[in-house]
This record gives structure tokens, C-alpha cells and sequence, in this order.
């Protein structure tokens, strides 16, 4: 009898387990398929003014990506999954996925020049990175790291205001405002682990800082440092946010290594990580 009821209880416990890891995948899913539908609704109204012609296009293509499996993804055990989905430097903040209210988060300075602040571990690993680059003649700036929820919103209700001031309605504006600048809560400097990176030769924050030497220096040595370029040119739809070639976050070494491997982005690794643990889930029972 004893058996029987530890029998039902595994079982209980495994359907539970089961029905979590499922709702979580329709969670994932119900985000993306919230993001594309913001973006291109977005991208009817602003198509001549906001996104270039080969931005436009990434767009429009970026969801068929989404539904194939990655290298990174695939060989993995499903312990390793688990352990990915829980490392807190892996933790999701788009603009359908708000930060919880009671994150909390240890900072320190990362950049002395500019007095700017990461979380503890991303800003030795910041650290770490600006002297391997400027070994390499490569001068990095940090102008943006930590931002508390409170300043966000400023931020936010700034570029909302500039975008009212183009005759845009309220809720015209909000979207617009957006995909420039996170909502308060939904931005990923409220992490910490996020960086925004120029040089003291290019301090603006655009496009044209893929055309400097210190972005192809990131792009070939950034991963080694735990940093990812969070918001490529053909992840739009996905992310939800334009492309920010100045835009680094911080995963860990490891991770980064995995997501740069698998070409996709934070969303989409996070995404196929989940269906890949519970493919393996269903292949155990």
C-alpha cells in the first residue's frame, strides 16, 4: 500500500513538473508571437522614418528563424537545460517581459572614466574586457550600465514626450517610445547586466558604431568576456528593440559561448533550451 502511494506521488510529481514546463513554453511562445505582432504594426506606421530598407527586411524575416533548433541547443542533457534556464545571468527582460518587483541587484563601478556601474560580476568581467582591448590599441567606454527602475521612467517618459511632439498620439507614442527606450521595468540596465559601450572617438549612441574598430574588436572577443551583442540587426521582430550595435549584456562566459554558437538570440536560445528540455523529458517516460 505504501508503495502504491509513493508510486501515485512520483507520478503526481512528474505531471506537475510536466504541466509547468508546458506552461512555460506557451509563455515563451505567447511572447514572441506578442513581439512580432507589436513590431509589425509598428513597422506599417514607421516604415520610411524608423528602420533602414535592410532592417525592414531582417524584420519580416527574423520569425522563421525562430522555430528551428539550434547546434547550441541540441546535445544537451537535460540537467544542463535545467541548469541554464535557472543561472540568473541568463534571466529574460524584453518589452513583453517585465523584471519582478522585488529584484535586487549588488553594483559596483565598471568604468572609472565614466563612473558607471554594472552588477558585481559583470563589471570585473567589463573590466577584464576594456583592458584586453585597450592591450590591443582598442579604447572602450562605458556610457551606460545600471539604471534603477526610478530613472528609467524618466528616460522613457522623455522619449514619449519627443514622440508627442511629432503629432503622434498618446498610445502611438508609447509604441514608438518603446522599441528606442525601455518601459521602466523592462529595461535590461534595470539588471545590471547590461552595458552600453562606445569609444572616446565615437560617444553616439548609433548605428555607426559597427563601423568602428572597437565593434569589430567586440564582435570577434566580447563572448570570451561573458558579453553577447543583445539587439542584432535581424532580431527585431523577436527582441522587440531596433538594432543597437553599442548594446552588450552580460551571460557568463559559458553562455555566451552557447548563444554565439547558436546564432540566435537570447529569446530564441532561451525558447529552444525549453522545448529541448522537454523533448528530453518526454523521450525519459
Amino acid at each position: 500500500m505504501a508503495q502504491m502511494s509513493r508510486s501515485a506521488a512520483r507520478a503526481k510529481r512528474r505531471r506537475r513538473i510536466l504541466r509547468n514546463r508546458i506552461l512555460f513554453v506557451l509563455a515563451i511562445l505567447a511572447v514572441l508571437a506578442g513581439v512580432v505582432f507589436g513590431i509589425s504594426q509598428l513597422t506599417a506606421m514607421y516604415r520610411k522614418a524608423h528602420l533602414p530598407k535592410q532592417s525592414l527586411q531582417a524584420v519580416q524575416a527574423a520569425g522563421l528563424e525562430s522555430d528551428e533548433t539550434s547546434e547550441g541547443a541540441q546535445g544537451l542533457a537535460g540537467a544542463q537545460v535545467s541548469s541554464l534556464q535557472s543561472d540568473w545571468r541568463m534571466v529574460l527582460v524584453n518589452p513583453n517581459v517585465k523584471l519582478p518587483d522585488d529584484y535586487t541587484v549588488e553594483t559596483e563601478t565598471a568604468d572609472a572614466s565614466t563612473g558607471k556601474e554594472l552588477q558585481t560580476e559583470a563589471a570585473e568581467a567589463y573590466r577584464q574586457m576594456a583592458k584586453a582591448a585597450e592591450a590591443d590599441g582598442i579604447s572602450l567606454m562605458l556610457c551606460s550600465g545600471y539604471r534603477s527602475v526610478e530613472y528609467q521612467q524618466g528616460l522613457f517618459d522623455k522619449k514619449v514626450e519627443q514622440c508627442l511632439s511629432e503629432g503622434l498620439s498618446q498610445e502611438e507614442a508609447e509604441i514608438k517610445a518603446a522599441t528606442i527606450v525601455a518601459a521602466p521595468g523592462h529595461s535590461e540596465h534595470n539588471t545590471g547586466l547590461a552595458a552600453d559601450i562606445v569609444t572616446p572617438d565615437h560617444q553616439m549612441l548609433d548605428t555607426a558604431f559597427e563601423q568602428t574598430p572597437a565593434f569589430a574588436w567586440l564582435s570577434q572577443h566580447a563572448a570570451e568576456y561573458g558579453f553577447i551583442l543583445r539587439y542584432p540587426r535581424d532580431k527585431t521582430a523577436i527582441t522587440g528593440i531596433i538594432y543597437e550595435p553599442w548594446h552588450y549584456r552580460y551571460v557568463g562566459v559559458d553562455n555566451a559561448a552557447a548563444i554565439l554558437q547558436s546564432g540566435g538570440c537570447l529569446e530564441e536560445y532561451l525558447a529552444k533550451l525549453t522545448i529541448s528540455d522537454f523533448n528530453s523529458e518526454q523521450s525519459a517516460q
